[in-house]
């Protein structure tokens, strides 16, 4: 399956939610009083930020690029 048939719809819904999960994580780990939130808030919920960015990002590069193949010119009977 190609990625232009996926669609920017998924691509933006996988992203949308990495950057979800990765904010509330940053929230839970600011309200955590433990040594270890520092853990969860600077590696786990930062990864997943960067991971939905980086979706987001190769959703634009690989979805919008134009192809190269012309869709709608229809062939002429010879």
């Amino acid at each position: 399956m190609k990625l232009n048939e996926i669609g920017i719809r998924r691509f933006l819904q996988v992203s949308s939610t990495l950057v979800i999960a990765g904010l509330l994580l940053e929230i839970v780990s600011l309200l955590w009083f433990h040594p270890l939130s520092f853990v969860l808030f600077a590696f786990v919920a930062a990864t997943l930020i960067g991971l939905g960015i980086l979706v987001y990002l190769v959703s634009l590069v690989f979805v919008a690029a134009p192809s190269a193949e012309p869709h709608n010119i229809r062939q002429q009977p010879r």
